[in-house]
C-alpha cells in the first residue's frame, strides 16, 4: 500500500485542476461555426439586414417585410449568445444588461424571450410561426430555415455573424 502525504496530494490536485483548466480554456479558443439566424421554414423571410436583426432583438420592431417575428435569445452568458450580442448589437453582456434596464426603466419594450435548452429552443422554432432565433450554423435542423444575412449564407465570404478567429 502506498500513502501519500498531504502536501503531495494537494500538488497532484492543483495539477489535474490546471489540465482541466487547460483543457476547458483550449476548448474555448476552438473555432466555433458561424452563426444561423434561424426561422420556421413554412416562414416566407428570406434575407435580413444587420440593421433590421438588430432592431427586432432590441425590440425596436416585430416586423419585417409584413412578417411579425417573435426573437428568442440563448442565456446571457452562452458563449452563442455573448457573440450574438458582439456581433450584432454591438454590445458587451455588461452593455445588453444596461441597454435593458434602461428600456423597462423607459417603458421601451421588453427583451426577447431566452430559451436555455436548445432542443427547446428548435422545436420553438420549427413549430411556432414567427419565432426567430440563432444557433450555430451546424446545428440548422430539418423544419428550420437559415436566412440569408445581408445576402450572405454562414458558409459565405464576408458574412457578419462569423466571429474573427
Amino acid at each position: 500500500m502506498v500513502t501519500i502525504g498531504r502536501r503531495h496530494m494537494t500538488g497532484m490536485l492543483a495539477a489535474a485542476g490546471g489540465l482541466v483548466l487547460c483543457r476547458r480554456v483550449g476548448a474555448a479558443a476552438l473555432p466555433q461555426p458561424p452563426l444561423a439566424v434561424v426561422v420556421g421554414s413554412g416562414t416566407a423571410l428570406t434575407d435580413l439586414a444587420v440593421a433590421a436583426l438588430r432592431a427586432l432583438f432590441q425590440a425596436d420592431t416585430t416586423m419585417v417585410d409584413g412578417v411579425r417575428l417573435a426573437p428568442f435569445n440563448r442565456p446571457p452568458q452562452s458563449l452563442d449568445r455573448v457573440a450574438f450580442d458582439r456581433l450584432v448589437l454591438g454590445l458587451s453582456p455588461d452593455d445588453v444588461s444596461r441597454f435593458w434596464i434602461d428600456r423597462r426603466i423607459r417603458g421601451q419594450g421588453r427583451p426577447p424571450r431566452v430559451c436555455e435548452d436548445p432542443s427547446l429552443l428548435a422545436r420553438l422554432v420549427i413549430r411556432l410561426p414567427g419565432a426567430i432565433a440563432y444557433v450555430r450554423a451546424d446545428k440548422v435542423l430539418p423544419g428550420m430555415k437559415a436566412l440569408t444575412i445581408g445576402g450572405k449564407m454562414p458558409s459565405d465570404a464576408g458574412y457578419q455573424l462569423k466571429e474573427k478567429t
